[in-house]
């Protein structure tokens, strides 16, 4: 197998190539950089005559899907221009061309929670603004977070319409060995263990529990959450008003001591539910985890019999949910270890996290037995840190540039700590590619 990293700004986009040449594209990171920096490469794989045998999106944050859209609405464009007949001649798009798609494995958000959906959005959209204003970084989190999935449902239904058959024709959920297409892909179901040339796949989560607890999870929250976001919204006029007249000397926009901000517990519904795989070919294992959350991980593996003995060991993890401190703890870097482990994420909302990027070090390196992996394939061997860009990327006078500037700063001075066994990678191009 080979991995191509791609730069896909603050999300994930990934090409995995099977020995036998089959290709899985694994996210889309953002519409800006499927623009900038994937699609020529990929529209390059068409000019020597390959395909795309299957796109996985995770989810439907927007940092996955909207990369895959704009790879959708050129493919939409190019075959208009092919099959226009009659009237005025059209000129030829000019986008570069993606390879053929084959199949698109992704559990469409209109399947996952009916008709909610729009209120869903809506209530996202409203209630973002006031939790920007606030100015916490915290609550910015969550507003961001709010907006990626509001956002994302539209995109998500795009998606769903451009691939159907009266438009491109692309098969959902529906891998190698199925016979007809799956609405939703969850383990236990057809579909959950395919093939795709020498590479097995195996999905280790969502269950079926977690998804009807996602649907569940929205009803609930925007029943709950109608009259909070009133609540914030009043909140904050009341202390602009306030702060206007005299009687508040701070800022109005720190709500750090109020109560009633919607408690997500750093992890969203929609990353939970992420479409997560185990690769193997041959001897090598690969697990793709989206922004799974890490307890669900660890349960998964567990489950479908990858760690009999508590643990395993990889040849490459994708860390999930770009390396965020919400998603990986001691626990999990401890049971999952690997020769390789790729971060995507380019300091946006401080990710990759200098303290995850610190727990996984010390789980290979001087961590003393309660931290320290558990697979003896571990045990003293080198690792490789893979990263999907650089400091050097990013805009100038950004937040997100100088975090990944914290991030290079402190990988070099963990490498120069680990005795020669940590080896460093990082992206300074379109791509960048790790043999496995």
């Amino acid at each position: 197998m080979n991995l191509h990293i791609f730069q896909s700004d603050k999300g994930d986009c990934l090409l995995l190539e099977a020995q036998s040449g089959e290709l899985f594209l694994c996210d889309g990171g953002m519409r800006t950089s499927m623009r900038d920096h994937v699609r020529q490469e990929l529209s390059n794989l068409r000019a020597a005559g390959r395909e795309i045998d299957l796109v996985y999106v995770s989810h439907i944050d927007n940092d996955h899907i909207t990369g895959v859209l704009q790879l959708l609405e050129d493919e939409a464009l190019w075959r208009v221009f092919d099959h226009h007949q009659g009237g005025q001649p059209i000129k030829q798009p000019n986008v570069p061309r993606p390879p053929k798609i084959n199949g698109l494995l992704h559990n469409a958000f209109r399947d996952l929670i009916g008709q909610t959906n729009k209120d869903v959005a809506n209530l996202l959209a409203s209630a973002a603004p006031s939790l920007f204003a606030t100015a916490v970084p915290a609550l910015g989190q969550a507003a961001d977070d709010m907006q990626a999935i509001a956002t994302g449902i539209p995109e998500a239904l795009t998606v769903s319409g451009l691939i159907r058959q009266q438009a491109l024709n692309i098969p959902l959920n529906k891998p190698p060995g199925v016979g007809t297409s799956q609405p939703l892909m969850l383990a236990g179901k057809p579909g959950d263990t395919f093939t795709l040339g020498s590479m097995d796949f195996t999905l280790i989560g969502p269950t079926k529990k977690e998804l009807a607890d996602l649907g569940k999870g929205w009803v609930n929250w925007l029943r709950e959450n109608k009259d909070q976001v009133k609540k914030i919204r009043a909140e904050i006029q009341k202390r602009i008003d306030a702060f206007s007249n005299g009687t508040l000397s701070t800022s109005p926009f720190d709500l750090r001591d109020w109560n009633g901000i919607p408690d997500f517990k750093g992890v969203t519904a929609p990353n939970v539910a992420s479409l997560m795989f185990m690769v193997e070919e041959g001897n090598r294992r690969l697990l793709l985890t989206g922004d799974g959350q890490q307890d669900f991980i660890l349960d998964g593996l567990e489950r479908t019999n990858f760690m009999p003995n508590g643990h395993i060991h990889l040849d490459v993890l994708k860390v999930q949910h770009h390396g965020s401190e919400h998603n990986m703890d001691s626990k999990f870097a401890r049971k999952v270890s690997a020769d390789n482990y790729v971060f995507c994420g380019n300091g946006e909302h401080e990710n990759p996290d200098l303290g995850v990027i610190e727990i996984v070090f010390k789980s290979r390196v001087g961590g003393g037995a309660s931290v320290t992996a558990l697979a003896p394939e571990a045990a003293g061997q080198p690792f490789h840190f893979w990263f999907s860009t650089t400091a050097a990327a990013q805009p100038a006078n950004l937040k997100r540039r100088k975090h990944f500037q914290k991030v290079e700063q402190k990988v070099t001075q963990l490498q120069a700590q680990s005795g020669g066994r940590l080896h460093l990678h990082f992206n300074q191009q379109a791509s960048i590619n790790l043999p496995i």
